[in-house]
C-alpha cells in the first residue's frame, strides 16, 4: 500500500530533523515493509515507506531540480492514468527514462501541465509535492478517497501523512478529543474523519496548496446525474465491459503476491473470476483464492445471513480454477489481547462493529503470512449495485435518516448501533439523532436532479449518492498488515456509469445486484449467481459470549477504568450479570463490544477527553 509522511516549516531549518522524521516515518512501516526512502531540505522533508508490490516505490521521494529549487514527489496507492502522463511527456520531448516511476512521471507533468494533471488520473492514490520554487505543498486524493491523507499544524509549520497515527508521534500533536471527535467515534452514520482536535484531512477528489499564506483548496470531481439511454441488455454488457477494464488495469505486471479475498457472493465472485481470467490470458500462473471460516460454528440463519460463505466460495474456486485456502478462525479467538490491540492500531480508532471487522482483520494477516501482497476484492458492489438489505427496504429509504443508522434505530438503538450503554449526559451532549437528521439532510442536499426523474428515481439516486459518497471501502485492515487493496468494482468509469442507471433496471431479474448477476453470470456456477447477498460473517461461538462478559467484569470492577465515565453504570452492571442476554441478542454484544474498544482506546493512546 506503501505510506508517505511530512513536514513543513517556514521558521526552522528541517535538515536538522532527520531523527524525528525518521521516526515518525517508521509509524508507516506496516504499509510498506519493504523499503524506506527520506528527503530534506530546510522548508520541507518527506518520509516514505515502500510495498514490493508497488514496482516503483523505492524510487521514492524522488526529487529534482527546477528553476533552482527542489520539486519533490511521493505517491501512495495505484494510479491509472499515469503511462498517458508519460507518452504526453515522451510527445512534448521531455526527458523520460523507459523505467521511470510513478512519482517521477507525476513530478515531471507536474512541472509541465501544474496541478491540471491530477484529474486526468484514475484508481486510488495520494499524491503529496513539494514545489521549491513557490515553497509551497501539494496534496491530492483520488475521487473516491481510497488513499486517506491526514494534516495538523504544528508550532511552527505543518505535518501531514498516510495515517493518524503518524501525525499523533510528532511531538507538537496533543491527543485531545472534543465532543464532535468522539461523536465521530461512536455513531456510524458517516466515517470518521481525523477525530482529533486540530487535525484535518485532504477530502476525496481534492487538490490542496499549502504555503506561507496558508490553505488554496479545491475539488475536481463530483457525482452528477446523465440521461441514462442504454437498454437493459446494453446496460447488461455495459458493466461487464467496464469491470473487465478495470481488472485488466488493476492486475500489475508483477503477479507474484496476487490474491484474492472471495465470500462466495457475487462481488468478490465476479472480482476473482475476472481476475483468473486476465491471468490466464497472459498466460501467468493461477490466481490464489482465500475464504474466511469459523471453526466449531454451528451457522444459523438471521435478518442478514442466509448462507455460509465457504461451500459457495469453494464452489467459484473449482469453476475458475484458482488454488484455494479456507482459513478458519476461532470466534473466542479474535478477543484475544493482541487481537484486540492490533485492531486499535490498524484503524487508530475503535471499530464500528467489532466481531466483523476483528475477523477481517485476523483472516487478512493470514492471507499476508501466506504470501500474499496485493489483494483483490469486490468491495464496493453493494454499494454500486444497491446490494445491502436495507438499500430495497423503503420505509428506511424513506426514513429521513441514514438508511443504516434507520435500521438501527429499528431494533431499539435509538442512538445507533453500539451505543446503548452510553451514559445519558453523554448522548445529550453529542445530540446523536439532530447529527444524524442533519447530516443527512447536508448530505442529500447536495443530489442533483435530472428534470425527467420521477419520485422513484429521485429516491434511488438519493440513496445511491448516499453510498457512493457516504459508506465507501475502507483499505485501512489491508494496509495495516501489509497487503495493498485492489477493488475494482470501486472503478470511477463504473460508478459514474451505475449512478445512473435508472431505478427499475437497479432491480434486474427481481434480485438484488441483478444487473451485476447477469452480466458475469456466464462467468460463475448457476448457485453463486443465485446465492441472495449475505452480509460478512460472524462467529456464533457462545464462549465469544462468555469471554466477552469476562472482559467486560473485569472493566467495571477497575475504578481506574478510562470508559467509566462514558457510560450508564447500572445499565452496564445489569447487562454484566446477563451473560445469556449477551449469547442471544447480538444489539447487546455490540453495546459491550464498544464499551470495551473504547476503554483500550483512551487507555492505550493516552486520549484527553474535553466534553
Amino acid at each position: 500500500m506503501s505510506g508517505v509522511v511530512g513536514v513543513i516549516d517556514y521558521e526552522r531549518d528541517l535538515e536538522r530533523d532527520r531523527p524525528l522524521l525518521l521516526s515518525l516515518t517508521a509509524t508507516l512501516a506496516h504499509r510498506g515493509p519493504d523499503g524506506e526512502g527520506l528527503w530534506l531540505s530546510p522548508r520541507a522533508m518527506f518520509g516514505h515507506r515502500a510495498l514490493g508490490a508497488d514496482a516503483d516505490t523505492a524510487d521514492q521521494p524522488f526529487a529534482l531540480r527546477a528553476g533552482g529549487a527542489d520539486v519533490v514527489c511521493c505517491v501512495t496507492g495505484n494510479p491509472t492514468g499515469v503511462d498517458t502522463l508519460a507518452r504526453r511527456l515522451r510527445a512534448s520531448r521531455v526527458g523520460l527514462a523507459p523505467g521511470a516511476g510513478t512519482a517521477e512521471v507525476v513530478a515531471r507533468a507536474y512541472l509541465e501541465w501544474g496541478q491540471d494533471i491530477v484529474p486526468g488520473l484514475g484508481g486510488s492514490f495520494a499524491i503529496a509535492l513539494w514545489d521549491g520554487r513557490e515553497e509551497q505543498l501539494v496534496l491530492a486524493r483520488d475521487r473516491m478517497g481510497g488513499q486517506t491523507l491526514y494534516h495538523a499544524r504544528t508550532r511552527t509549520g505543518l505535518v501531514f501523512a498516510s495515517e493518524r497515527k503518524t501525525l499523533l508521534a510528532h511531538p507538537d500533536i496533543e491527543l485531545r478529543v472534543g465532543v464532535e471527535g468522539l461523536r465521530e467515534v461512536v455513531a456510524h452514520a458517516l466515517p470518521p474523519g481525523p477525530v482529533f482536535e486540530g487535525l484535518g484531512q485532504i477530502e476525496s477528489a481534492e487538490v490542496a496548496r499549502y504555503g506561507r499564506d496558508g490553505w488554496r483548496r479545491s475539488l475536481y470531481w463530483a457525482l452528477e446525474p446523465r440521461p441514462h439511454t442504454d437498454g437493459v441488455d446494453a446496460t447488461v454488457d455495459r458493466v461487464r465491459e467496464i469491470l473487465r477494464e478495470s481488472v485488466r488495469l488493476s492486475v500489475p505486471a508483477d503477479s507474484s503476491g496476487l490474491v484474492g479475498t472471495l465470500s462466495g457472493g457475487i462481488d468478490s465472485s465476479a472480482v476473482a473470476a475476472l481476475v483468473a481470467a486476465e491471468l490466464r490470458s497472459r498466460g501467468e500462473r493461477d490466481l490464489h483464492t482465500f475464504t474466511l471460516d469459523f471453526t466449531d460454528d454451528d451457522f444459523q440463519r438471521d435478518a442478514v445471513h442466509d448462507t455460509r460463505d465457504a461451500p459457495f466460495a469453494r464452489s467459484v474456486a473449482d469453476h475458475i480454477g484458482s488454488w484455494h485456502e479456507v482459513v478458519e478462525l476461532d470466534a473466542y479467538g479474535i478477543l484475544d489481547p493482541d487481537v484486540r490491540l492490533g485492531l486499535l492500531r490498524a484503524k487508530d480508532l475503535p471499530t464500528r462493529i467489532y466481531d466483523m471487522d476483528a475477523s477481517q482483520y485476523v483472516f487478512l494477516q493470514h492471507v499476508a503470512a501466506a504470501g500474499g501482497r496485493t489483494a483483490f476484492t469486490g468491495g464496493m458492489g453493494d454499494q454500486l449495485f444497491h446490494g445491502a438489505r436495507w438499500s430495497t427496504d423503503t420505509a428506511l429509504v424513506d426514513s429521513g435518516t441514514f438508511p443504516w443508522i434507520a435500521l438501527a434505530q429499528r431494533h431499539g438503538a435509538a442512538n445507533g448501533f453500539g451505543t446503548r450503554l452510553l451514559d445519558e449526559g453523554v448522548l445529550r451532549l453529542m445530540e446523536l439523532p439532530d447529527y444524524y437528521r442533519d447530516s443527512y439532510a447536508e448530505s442529500v442536499a447536495e443530489v442533483e436532479f435530472l428534470p425527467e426523474d420521477d419520485e422513484d428515481q429521485r429516491r434511488i439516486r438519493r440513496l445511491s449518492y448516499l453510498l457512493l459518497t457516504r459508506f465507501r471501502t475502507d483499505a485501512g485492515l489491508f494496509s495495516s498488515v501489509g497487503l495493498r487493496m485492489r477493488a475494482p468494482i470501486n472503478s470511477v468509469d463504473l460508478i459514474e456509469y451505475a449512478y445512473n442507471i435508472p431505478a427499475r433496471m437497479q432491480r434486474h431479474g427481481d434480485i438484488e445486484k441483478g444487473l451485476l448477476r447477469a452480466a458475469v453470470a456466464d462467468l460463475l456456477p448457476p448457485d453463486v449467481v443465485r446465492r441472495p447477498q449475505s452480509a460478512t460473517p460472524v462467529g456464533r461461538n457462545p464462549d465469544y459470549a462468555r469471554r466477552l462478559q469476562e472482559l467486560f467484569t473485569e472493566i467495571l470492577a477497575d475504578p481506574a477504568s478510562p470508559v467509566l465515565p462514558l457510560i450508564d453504570l447500572q445499565a452496564a452492571a445489569r447487562l454484566a450479570d446477563s451473560p445469556d442476554e449477551l449469547i442471544k441478542n447480538r444489539l447487546s454484544r455490540a453495546d459491550v463490544d464498544l464499551v470495551l474498544q473504547l476503554n483500550l482506546w483512551l487507555d492505550h493512546h493516552r486520549v484527553r477527553l474535553s466534553l
